[in-house]
């Protein structure tokens, strides 16, 4: 998961942030004459590309407590398409972001064994699978900073329909809403518990979640086909069975779910809404709904989102002592603590969830502080033998992911049996002209 952009006021109170952070470089050390000033401040500056503009935040508060060493923030839409740098841009010192994960990460990260070996970081903080998703023949490249997780929200009147207290897997969640649709007596839907194709993100998650694994390997994008296609067909039955066809659940949506997706279910026109952790518990800390929400699982498993976020020091770093001791300090669960609370304390409608807009993965911090902080956690922590890394992507996937994979499932599902069935291949050559020719 990373840090997506918001509206113009968050852009406003970001860019404030990140001026106040550079600001303070200059009082992080005391420095005399004008030209040892600017060579010691190219010394001791850490620079960090990141797409999450939170860190401004994190940043200004690590330059407080640093004499030594000050962080700077460089905002990068998609840090992984930005490697390496361009020849007359300053290199970084640490990369924040999602897609970094590649099967050679040597190429652009150093190894952070040296962390552990001298004990500045332990490895039982972590959850032990996000752990191990940054490695590399046996070598750390990368530290999972934060993730989020797919769930489903319901209104807190209809608890007693829900049969789990924690988790549902999909075929649950199929069997409880369509129990719920309701019709008139001219046979239109008047409810209807869940509606697939309602959420574009929702189809792939199916997808994803029956296996159809995709991952790059050697530069291409592959995937169990297989598995795709027993996922269409999980979703066809669906929507064209318990939900009638897709036109009705379309009508219906365009009918009554036009109002944001936690309305939907207040409204009591549909059981379930789809969303994720990141957007679930920002909406349920600025506003006072009557809701809750359970996990989504297959087979024991819940997948963490694909854009979950990463941190690494740049191979060409030139300040690899001062990337060290942010680094350190950032992994320590008092320091996040303390974002938290700043972050509490300022109140701002703009903020993002957690740490780094997810659950970090520090398991102190998630399973003891953010509950502090989002009541709501209290009663439905993620369970940690759950949790299961998304396959390595590449910095394209997004785009990949929204015009070629989502397009190709819904056109499965809505295109009437008599045309010809859609050619997973022909989106992805479309695609493939967009982005590259």
């Amino acid at each position: 998961m990373h840090c997506k952009k918001n509206n113009r006021f968050t852009k406003l109170v970001y860019s404030s942030l990140l001026i106040c952070a550079s600001l303070s470089l200059f009082g992080c050390s005391k420095m005399g004459g004008r030209k040892n000033k600017q060579t010691v401040y190219q010394q001791n500056r850490i620079v960090i590309w990141t797409s999450c503009r939170e860190f401004a935040q994190y940043i200004e508060l690590f330059n407080r407590q640093h004499k030594d060493n000050c962080a700077i923030l460089v905002y990068k839409d998609n840090p992984a398409l930005s490697l390496p740098p361009a020849k007359d841009e300053n290199p970084p010192d640490i990369i924040v972001g999602s897609w970094l994960r590649t099967a050679t990460p040597q190429k652009n990260f150093k190894s952070l064994e040296y962390l552990f070996d001298t004990k500045k970081l332990t490895s039982d903080i972590f959850y032990p699978q996000l752990l191990d998703s940054g490695k590399y023949k046996d070598s750390h490249y990368l530290l999972p900073v934060s993730f989020n997780l797919p769930a489903v929200i319901f209104a807190s009147d209809n608890k007693e329909l829900i049969p789990d207290s924690y988790v549902l897997s999909l075929e649950q969640v199929r069997e409880v809403a369509s129990a719920f649709n309701t019709k008139n007596k001219k046979e239109v839907f008047t409810k209807i518990g869940f509606t697939p194709l309602g959420d574009s993100d929702f189809l792939y998650l199916v997808a994803k979640m029956k296996g159809s694994a995709f991952r790059e390997e050697k530069g291409d994008i592959v995937f169990k086909n297989q598995e795709l296609l027993k996922s269409v067909s999980f979703l066809n039955d669906w929507v064209n069975k318990d939900n009638s066809s897709a036109q009705e659940e379309e009508d219906f949506t365009f009918k009554y779910l036009f109002m944001p997706y936690y309305r939907q279910v207040s409204s009591g026109r549909t059981l379930f809404a789809y969303t994720t952790s990141d957007k679930l518990f920002k909406i349920l800390n600025e506003q006072d709904l009557e809701i809750d929400y359970r996990w989504l699982v297959e087979d024991k498993q819940i997948f963490i989102e694909d854009s979950n976020t990463m941190m690494g020091i740049y191979k060409k770093a030139r300040n690899q002592v001062g990337a060290t001791e942010f680094i350190t300090w950032f992994f320590q669960s008092e320091n996040q603590r303390q974002i938290l609370d700043a972050k509490d304390k300022m109140h701002l409608e703009t903020d993002m969830f957690g740490i780094a807009d997810g659950f970090s993965s520090l398991r102190d911090v998630t399973e003891h502080i953010l509950p502090v902080y989002y009541n709501q956690l209290l009663t439905n922590l993620p369970p940690d033998e759950m949790l299961t890394v998304p396959q390595m992507l590449p910095a394209r996937w997004e785009s990949y992911r929204t015009l070629v994979v989502e397009p190709y499932i819904k056109d499965s599902i809505t295109t009437p049996a008599e045309e010809s069935a859609p050619i997973f291949q022909d989106y992805e050559k479309e695609w493939r002209k967009k982005v590259f020719d």
